[in-house]
């Protein structure tokens, strides 16, 4: 139920929004047509000035910039430019090499006034309008990929209200609801794909469509992440990695591999190619092959030796498969906790625990918070439940608790630190857990993964013991 994300899939285009962000701060740029491109896209539209600010009505000189942040080249790349009329009119024709999300930024009199997001295709015709101030408020971009982005943005809009209202724990919201308000608005997400079909928002809404439903419905995620996968340019990785998740639960390890591996034989971009390589190694060590694992880690690792990115990732799950892999007993700890008591690993002997490192001013953790204590109420006579908070401040950790209160064990504001648990539990991303056997050994190790995956494994965990 992943709700912290922009428009296109992090990691890909989330550069836009940095590229907005850091527009804002910097001086006037003299904007110039960049490096063509192949694709090209008709922009038209009208921006006006409120009369109470400019009663001339006079609306000439107004810039109007599409800038893509070209990393390769080491700066900026001007697709569109275009100043308007007395009127507000402009127009002009933008020239791109790849159909994505790209900023817009509008300046007058060697100012920078606002900036926005526009999706730019080949042969799409763009109406823009807008008034200042206020451009945020009032900037619409019609055409047939933006006029879906809309549809996009309304459903995620809507559907980021229902999970803060999951998160609220409100009586009204039980364990056997929360599925079926998910399927709901997945069913919601993949309708974009049928009222816009083979344009970008189409795209990137079947894929939240399908990771909403993570742990949730295995069959369902399957099914849907296998539907043009083939054919797909976009997110061709994600959804493969997403049914490969699917895959582990319903069939397996062996269909999980088989699955990866056919997809590596399609057409795809490199990143794609790379990530499904890495999603090999993470199944076989989830599995105990740490043998196999280990090899094609080190593989990997003198492969992408000049990528700091990916020699890191690397680094990371060797540490883990040497340290923590399934089987292997937990790093020793003491802790003090809220309520002053002290605890150690054999605090904790004789049943499951759950041990997460999180950081409680997370917007994705708040939102998995109710989750967890839906789980730790149904599972708490099998399941201990213990939280580390990477927060400095009491202050913080106390407000968290005020607000959700919670029955579970938690340590104060520093001990994850100065237990030295960040570096020995190897924790790069938050919340990372911890699945734990009564016999103090580890089970499962998550970073960063979807709560409903890790209560899918609990609960089939409990149902394989007495």
């Amino acid at each position: 139920m992943i709700t912290d994300q922009s428009f296109t899939k992090p990691g890909r285009n989330s550069a836009a929004l940095l590229l907005a962000a850091i527009l804002l701060f910097m001086p006037v740029l003299l904007f110039a047509q960049g490096s063509a491109g192949s694709m090209r896209a008709n922009i038209s539209g009208t921006i006006t000035v409120d009369r109470n600010l400019d009663q001339t009505g006079d609306f000439s000189g107004i810039g109007v910039a599409i800038v893509n942040f070209d990393a390769a080249a080491g700066g900026l790349d001007t697709l569109f430019y275009a100043r308007t009329d007395r009127s507000g009119n402009f127009s002009g024709t933008a020239r791109f090499s790849e159909r994505d999300e790209y900023v817009i930024s509008i300046t007058r009199n060697e100012r920078l006034i606002s900036t926005s997001t526009v999706v730019l295709a080949n042969g799409d015709h763009i109406t823009i309008t807008a008034e200042i101030p206020g451009f945020n408020e009032s900037f619409r971009a019609q055409s047939r990929e933006n006029n879906a982005v809309h549809d996009y943005r309304r459903v995620e809009r809507n559907f980021n209200r229902v999970v803060e209202f999951i998160s609220s724990g409100m009586s009204e919201v039980t364990q056997d609801t929360i599925p079926v308000l998910l399927r709901t608005w997945s069913d919601l997400f993949w309708s974009v794909n049928e009222l816009h079909p083979g344009s970008l928002a189409a795209e990137t809404s079947t894929l939240r469509s399908i990771e909403i439903m993570q742990g949730w419905d295995d069959a369902l995620v399957l099914r849907r992440a296998r539907q043009g996968i083939g054919s797909l340019n976009l997110f061709k990785s994600d959804r493969a990695i997403l049914a490969s998740d699917a895959l582990l639960r319903l069939e397996g390890m062996d269909a999980a591999i088989a699955f990866v591996d056919s997809v590596q034989t399609l057409n795809m971009r490199e990143e794609d190619r790379i990530l499904l390589q890495m999603r090999k190694i993470e199944i076989l060590a989830q599995f105990n092959q740490n043998e196999q694992a280990l090899r094609m880690l080190r593989d990997f690792r003198i492969q992408f030796s000049d990528d700091p990115t990916l020699a890191q990732w690397a680094d990371f799950y060797m540490y883990d498969i040497e340290n923590l892999a399934p089987g292997m007993k937990l790093p020793d700890f003491e802790l003090l906790l809220q309520d002053e008591r002290t605890v150690t690993n054999d605090s904790y002997t004789g049943r499951y625990l759950l041990l997460e490192i999180a950081n409680l001013a997370s917007q994705r953790y708040q939102g998995e918070h109710a989750l967890m204590r839906f789980l730790y109420e149904d599972v708490r006579s099998r399941v201990q439940f213990l939280t580390l908070p990477t927060n400095d401040s009491p202050i913080t950790i106390r407000a968290f608790y005020d607000e959700r209160p919670t029955g579970w064990p938690v340590a104060k504001a520093r001990q994850v630190h100065n237990a030295d648990l960040i570096r020995r539990l190897n924790v790069i991303v938050q919340p990372t857990r911890i699945l734990v056997a009564p016999d103090g050994t580890i089970v499962r190790k998550y970073s960063g993964t979807e709560f409903s995956i890790i209560e899918n494994d609990i609960r089939q965990l409990l149902n394989q013991t007495p």
